[in-house]
């Protein structure tokens, strides 16, 4: 208490009594820096309110900046990471807005604000940060900031699997002259490890490592630390231990840092448990938590409100999790991980970043489902099901379902100013993103120059975003929530007269989850490699036309086979179905499966499940009971480049136009009108978007993509756009299927355009040919013209296209009629009401009638 006293004194004492301002802050800076206590932070935060509205000189920011930097230091040694990371912001930000550039921003505030990021899974801001700073120490010629810049990304990427990458930024600091031999041992450390993990002959590889490590001194930590972990990777764990013992006096007087020693802590609690040592595992376990958290009493857990963003915590909790045999206990620790996980998560301000973490915690959701699958087959209690279903949904179309709710909020309070903010912040990050990143859209190659700003600019956006989200956050506290609310979903479900299907497709198990109003199924479906080798298969058959027609026989075995593989017999008596897809199981089209063995090789005979139900698709079962309502306006824009005197002619395409026009009120962007930015002018203006042209799913280089006439709109462009149709129809090829991101889903031109804002779509899942498809858009707007349901319309231009006497049986293969799939709301169909109307009309008067009857014999009867 005494010090404390003497530590305020010796803060107010100075900044009175300074010269002026300048020297203010460096005296404040220096007591702090020789006093660092908690009280002398409180004292600090005041002081620098003080300074911070009087600071006019750039001499004053420099000294301001300085005190920032100090802070964060001191934030990051004591385990406040979040304070520590906006504290460096704060300074760099300072920094750039007043030109300081005679302070060295890069080693005292850039540098560990870096690692800082990549310390609490804030791997885009990581990777921004660190590649900003690394062409700064270029331009400098700082070779020395250089190689920290270079042994940092490689370390990030090495977290990221990016390993090739990995070899190749080590490479590059091995070139870099006067490379100092601790950062030379680093480098070769990272390559060698990302080496190993790239070798496919793991084995053999650690061997010869082990013969090179027996003639060389023990004292190499590094070679000790990567024999260890290659021994690991072996499973020798023996070896391992032995490893880790060498390494543990070579080491344990250079961890000075809590996070480092609980670290390695939880590397001997690893290998423990490795060795079936399971109590000195939890002890080892227990000691980590000690010394992350000082007050921790290893007699109870501790409280979500003890915890901080660290990931050391979610390693020490998952394995905790794996060592209990009490299931409860096991969710329990689970559920801190993902606690743990959502307090980094906080960092987020990008959909890369939250696509990153939903990958991450797929592993350990699937973990939960399965525990929670053991504990329904004994018990039979609907609420396991629940619980492990709101698993299920916790990594699902995570970065979607986080811009949604963010576009949801800004329709609920649309004048509020932090929103609107936010909003333009947020597609000004996107557009930097798109331009940085050098994708399609924004050749020829950026000049080194140019990088340099458009890096500052993500840098200062992101931060800006950051700072936004904080307040945004206060001031609407419970504007999201990660888990469904099964009764909301049920009610809906009634409303709708459906069912909905969701599977959950994990490493070793696919899981499906049916829900009816009152009625909820969990099921466990093996994933072997011969049943994912079926899954495949049927995919394939969709390659092209002749697959399927090359032997019909094989194609209804199959079709039949995975239709009771996913068990869709639970399905059976309702006409309505939502299906949330997940994995490969996006790229089947549902509608093609059989829902009973078959002989016949006549199509329009076929048993298909299109025939019984009717289908909607969503990315997350959220989406369901959130989706808009589709109200059919008749009035539709259509676009048709056509792309005549090309190869790429669209042959039919000016049929199914004409057709189209027959039934909606549409107007059209034909041939060279159809250009780019002619659609993105006139695109909000129409109820109905029909875009009839060529698309393609995209590949690891190359985004999502649809064609107009003159250029392409790119996935990423999809992202900047705010679109009100109320449906969208996407008649091109694999308008339906992207790159399969593991737990977000397929980054297909669908998942653009519902990030754009679009509610309700038909889209496609491969190469359609263009005869097929007019004939299918020609039922599509004629059923949709009388129902007003895309949702109806979808399933009923599918039974007209088999039901129609012109079309070849060849040509009723599902290959030319189910790559359509629709996505949206379950509409009811306008000629079904008619219907029930008339019916309850016809009933009305029977009652009547029978009423008039009984009144009439019952007056007679009098008389």
């Amino acid at each position: 208490m005494k010090k404390g006293f003497i530590l305020i004194f010796m803060l107010v004492f100075g900044t009175c009594f300074a010269q002026d301002l300048e020297e203010a802050i460096y005296v404040a800076t220096e007591t702090f820096s020789q006093h660092q206590t908690d009280e002398g932070l409180e004292v600090l935060n005041k002081n620098s309110l003080q300074f911070e509205t009087q600071i006019n000189t750039k001499d004053e920011y420099y000294a301001f900046i300085n005190l920032l930097v100090n802070k964060g230091y001191y934030l990051d040694k004591t385990n406040r990471k979040k304070e520590a990371i906006n504290s460096y912001e704060k300074a760099h930000q300072i920094y750039n807005d007043h030109n300081i550039s005679s302070y060295d921003i890069v080693e005292y505030c850039l540098i560990p604000l870096g690692i800082l990021y990549h310390k609490t899974n804030a791997y885009i801001k990581a990777e921004q940060i660190t590649s900003y700073y690394l062409q700064l120490a270029e331009k400098q010629n700082n070779k020395q900031q250089q190689i920290s810049g270079l042994i940092n990304l490689a370390k990030l990427y090495q977290s990221l699997h990016k390993h090739q990458q990995v070899i190749d930024i080590a490479n590059e600091g091995f070139k870099i002259e006067g490379i100092k031999k601790q950062q030379a041992k680093n480098l070769n450390y990272i390559k060698r490890k990302s080496d190993q993990l790239l070798n496919s002959n793991q084995k053999q590889l650690f061997l010869e490592n082990d013969v090179i490590f027996l003639r060389r001194d023990v004292g190499n930590i590094e070679e000790l630390q990567l024999n260890y972990e290659t021994a690991l990777k072996n499973k020798d764990y023996e070896l391992a231990f032995s490893y880790l013992n060498r390494l543990r006096p070579l080491t344990i007087n250079d961890l000075t840092s809590a996070r480092s020693k609980a670290q390695f802590s939880f590397q001997e609690a690893q290998l423990d448990f490795k060795r079936n040592l399971n109590d000195k595992a939890i002890a080892e376990l227990k000691n980590c938590l000690a010394i992350l958290l000082p007050n921790f009493d290893d007699t109870q857990l501790p409280k979500t409100t003890d915890l901080y963003p660290e990931n050391t915590f979610i390693d020490v909790f998952d394995l905790w999790a794996e060592l209990e045999i009490e299931p409860e206990n096991a969710l329990h620790y689970y559920d801190l991980s993902f606690y743990v996980s959502d307090l980094l998560a906080q960092e987020n301000t990008s959909q890369e970043s939250y696509i990153l973490n939903a990958s991450i915690n797929k592993d350990r959701s699937e973990k939960c489902i399965a525990i929670l699958y053991d504990m329904f087959q004994v018990k039979g209690e609907s609420d396991y099901a629940k619980r492990a279903f709101n698993y299920a949904e916790y990594t699902k179309a995570l970065a979607l379902k986080w811009y949604t709710n963010k576009r949801t909020l800004l329709e609920k309070h649309p004048t509020d100013s932090l929103l609107l903010k936010e909003h333009y912040l947020l597609k000004q990050q996107q557009q930097l993103s798109n331009r940085l990143l050098n994708r399609p859209i924004n050749r020829p190659k950026l000049q080194l120059s140019e990088r340099d700003s458009l890096q500052l600019q993500l840098i200062t956006t992101t931060t800006k975003l950051k700072q936004l989200q904080n307040s945004i956050n206060n001031a609407y506290p419970s504007n999201y929530s990660k888990s469904i609310n099964i009764a909301n979903l049920q009610s809906k479900l009634g409303i709708d007269k459906a069912c909905l299907i969701e599977y959950f497709y994990g490493k070793n198990s696919l899981y499906q989850f049916v829900f009816t109003p009152n009625h909820i199924a969990f099921q466990q479906i093996d994933l072997s490699e011969s049943n994912k080798q079926n899954i495949s298969t049927f995919i394939d058959y969709f390659e092209n036309g002749s697959v399927i027609n090359n032997n019909i026989s094989q194609f209804t075995d199959d079709a039949f086979q995975l239709y009771e593989f996913l068990k869709l017999n639970e399905i059976s008596t309702y006409e309505n179905v939502v299906i949330i897809a997940d994995g490969f199981l996006n790229f089947i089209p549902f509608e093609s499966l059989v829902t009973a063995q078959t002989a016949t090789s006549n199509y329009s005979k076929m048993p298909f499940l299109v025939k019984k139900h009717r289908l909607a698709y969503h990315t997350s079962a959220l989406f369901y009971t959130n989706t808009k309502p589709y109200q059919f306006r008749n009035s539709a824009l259509g676009v048709f480049p056509v792309f005549d005197n090309s190869n790429l002619k669209l042959t039919y395409s000016l049929d199914e136009a004409e057709r189209i026009n027959d039934e909606i009120k549409t107007e059209f962007l034909m041939y060279n009108a159809a250009t780019k930015k002619d659609v993105l002018d006139q695109i909000n203006k129409y109820s109905i978007l029909h875009l009839s042209t060529h698309a393609n799913s995209g590949d690891f280089t190359t985004p999502a993509n649809i064609d107009f006439i003159d250029s392409k709109l790119y996935l990423q462009e999809l992202y900047n756009l705010d679109l009100t149709n109320d449906l969208v129809i996407l008649s091109a090829c694999e308008t339906g299927i992207g790159m399969l991101h593991k737990g977000e889903g397929s980054m297909s031109l669908t998942r653009g355009f519902k990030y754009a804002g679009i509610s309700n779509l038909v889209v496609s899942l491969w190469k359609i040919n263009d005869l097929s498809t007019s004939q299918l858009m020609s039922s599509f707007y004629s059923d949709l013209r009388k129902t007003e349901s895309a949702f109806a319309a979808n399933q009923n231009s599918k039974l007209a296209y088999l039901s129609n006497p012109e079309i070849s049986n060849i040509k009723k293969s599902p290959y030319y009629w189910s790559a359509f799939i629709y996505f949206g709301d379950l509409t009811v169909s306008k000629s079904s009401n008619d219907y029930n109307l008339y019916v309850y009309f016809i009933l009305g008067l029977i009652v009547a009638f029978l009423c008039w009857l009984l009144i009439f014999k019952q007056k007679t009867w009098k008389r």
